[in-house]
C-alpha cells in the first residue's frame, strides 16, 4: 500500500518487504521482513553489543537481547517484550543448531521448514493483535476448537475462504520461474488484477486502522 501510493505521487521506496512469509528460517525471515527496520537493529543494537566478534555464548546472549529490545521500540508492553524475546531465543537457537544440524536440499523439506516458519512467527503475531495474555489464550482455544461464537463452528472454513488471495499471491511469487507462470498468471495478468479489484468494490469489510499507525 505505501509503495502504490507512493507511487501515484511520484515517489519509488525501497522495497521493506520481500515476501517474508516463504522463508526457510527466523534469519531469512527477518532479512525479509520489515528490512528498514531489520538494518536498524543490526546496525545500532547488534553490532555495538559486539555482534558475533565475542564468542558463541555472546553472539547468542546479543540476538536475545537485540530482539527484546525490538520488542520494546514497539510499545512498553510485556506482550511486545515476550514478542521480541520469542524471535531472539528462535535466532539463538537456530544458529546453534545449524552447527550440528544438515539437512539435505530436498525440496518436501523446504516446504516444512517454510510451513513451520509461518506457523510459528504468525502464532506470535497474536500478541501484536491481542496484547492481553488472556486474549491470546482465547483465541487458541476457539481456534482448536473450531469456533468464535456459541453454535458458530466454521471458524476455520472463515480463516481458509479469506487466506485463498494470499495464497494465490505467494504461488504465484514462488512460480514465476516456471512454464505455469508464464501460461497461468504473466498472460493474464490483468485477469487477476480485474478479479481482486472486483472483491475489492464488492466485498470491502468493516474499515479499520492500519496496525503500523499507533507505532
Amino acid at each position: 500500500i505505501a509503495l502504490g501510493l507512493a507511487g501515484l505521487f511520484g515517489y519509488r521506496l525501497e522495497e521493506n518487504f520481500n515476501f517474508p512469509y516463504i522463508s526457510k528460517s527466523f534469519s531469512e525471515f527477518w532479512r525479509r521482513w520489515h528490512i528498514s527496520l531489520s538494518g536498524f537493529l543490526k546496525e545500532y543494537l547488534y553490532i555495538p553489543l559486539g555482534g558475533n566478534r565475542k564468542g558463541e555464548l555472546r553472539t547468542y546472549i546479543n540476538l536475545m537481547l537485540t530482539m527484546f529490545l525490538g520488542g520494546l521500540w514497539h510499545g512498553a508492553a510485556w506482550s511486545y517484550a515476550v514478542w521480541g524475546s520469542f524471535h531472539g531465543v528462535a535466532l539463538a537457537t537456530e544458529r546453534f543448531l545449524r552447527k550440528y544440524i544438515k539437512l539435505p536440499p530436498w525440496k518436501i523439506i523446504k516446504v516444512v521448514r517454510i510451513i513451520l516458519i509461518f506457523g510459528f512467527v504468525t502464532l506470535a503475531w497474536l500478541l501484536f493483535k491481542l496484547p492481553n495474555f488472556s486474549d491470546v489464550l482465547h483465541y487458541l482455544r476457539s481456534f482448536f476448537l473450531n469456533t468464535y461464537r456459541k453454535n458458530d463452528h466454521n471458524l476455520i472454513t472463515y480463516i481458509a475462504l479469506y487466506s485463498v488471495p494470499v495464497f494465490i499471491y505467494h504461488l504465484i511469487y514462488l512460480s514465476r520461474k516456471t512454464v505455469i507462470y508464464r501460461f497461468c498468471f504473466k498472460n493474464i495478468e490483468f485477469a487477476w488484477y480485474g478479479i481482486l479489484l472486483f472483491f475489492i468494490i464488492t466485498n470491502s469489510g468493516s474499515s479499520g486502522s492500519f496496525i503500523y499507525f499507533q507505532f
